[in-house]
């Protein structure tokens, strides 16, 4: 028999490929699991990194059904609140001087976002799938515009407290005992570690600046696995508003993740990637072509497939700059065994 997600997470420890490991899941057969091993227990909370923007997406689309938020109007641009939730707005990866506004000890998330809203298009919008962290920051200035509220209180209100997400917060404590740090973290910029590091943790931005646990986040694909329904079984969302989730947006397009990866046609919901035809790609070839994806340069990645119900999260404490989740026993061998 192949190996299992808990076999698999263990070895990820024992050869010494991260100090801590969590995941959580529901397989194939609808059996639930989860295991944590290393430094890592039930209650560790990881560095989401980019698993923060689905978060916000989800956000996005309650305060679209509350009709504070206009998905389809243009925000920068041309492009719509959709096209930056999707990625295809032209909007460049990140921005140098936002990141050093962020390193000012004497600046907030209203010094950081007004930086991010002064960052023009590189492309026009609709032609490319360019992953964007200033595309996440705008979104966060859109929602606050449209709800009178604080991003991240809205997103706790609308998203994590309706799903029993407590352990997920947006930004920590540098000190925090239950929040691991991350190896091999890179960089903000002068000496100041991603994830880690004091202004990083203290700004919790809406483009990677969450933290939680694997069975958090596990909420959150299971809502979309479920068409908006909650564990609990309230609705959070219409089915049809859920869907955009994981529904390609905006076509055709090519692009992917910087120099990740990159593919001729890049399928992207709003929040979530799509699986679709890929290759490579850091879920391997288990998946169906539904499948919806996210990873994040802390070490994790969650995913969902509405073919087969299966759904994980897989949380680690290494940055993902050396390609080590890609390698034997990483994410490809662990999204099979849960797909198994």
């Amino acid at each position: 028999m192949p190996p299992d997600p808990v076999e698999l997470c263990a070895r990820l420890v024992e050869d010494r490929v991260a100090g801590a490991v969590q995941a959580a899941w529901v397989d194939a057969r609808g059996v639930a699991g989860s295991c944590a091993f290393g430094t890592a227990d039930a209650h560790s909370r990881f560095a989401l990194a980019s698993l923060t923007k689905p978060i916000v997406a989800a956000a996005c689309l309650v305060a679209a059904e509350e009709g504070s938020l206009d998905l389809q109007g243009p925000l920068v641009g041309a492009a719509t609140t959709a096209d930056l939730l999707a990625h295809s707005a032209g909007l460049p990866f990140d921005d140098t001087a936002a990141r050093r506004v962020q390193l000012d000890p004497g600046t907030g998330w209203g010094e950081v976002a007004a930086a991010y809203a002064a960052v023009a298009p590189e492309l026009p919008a609709r032609t490319r799938r360019t992953y964007s962290n200033v595309g996440y920051a705008r979104i966060a200035l859109a929602l606050e515009e449209g709800t009178g509220m604080g991003w991240a209180a809205y997103a706790r209100a609308a998203v994590l407290e309706p799903l029993g997400m407590s352990a997920t917060t947006f930004g920590c404590a540098v000190d925090d005992p239950t929040v691991l740090d991350v190896r091999e973290a890179g960089l903000l910029g002068h000496g100041e570690q991603l994830f880690n590091g004091p202004r990083f943790r203290a700004l919790g931005l809406p483009q990677s600046g969450a933290y939680g646990s694997a069975a958090d986040y596990l909420a959150l694909v299971r809502l979309v696995l479920r068409d908006g329904v909650g564990e609990d079984g309230s609705r959070l969302l219409a089915p049809e508003t859920c869907a955009l989730l994981h529904t390609n947006h905006a076509g055709a397009l090519p692009g992917g993740v910087g120099q990740f990866m990159e593919w001729d046609r890049c399928d992207w919901a709003l929040g979530f990637e799509l699986r679709d035809g890929k290759v490579p790609h850091w879920t391997g070839r288990a998946l169906s072509e539904q499948a919806f994806t996210h990873f994040g340069a802390a070490g994790t990645l969650a995913f969902g497939d509405p073919a087969t119900g299966a759904a994980g999260v897989v949380l680690a404490d290494r940055g993902t700059y050396s390609g080590w989740m890609l390698g034997p026993g990483g994410w490809p061998d662990i999204c099979a065994a849960i797909a198994a």
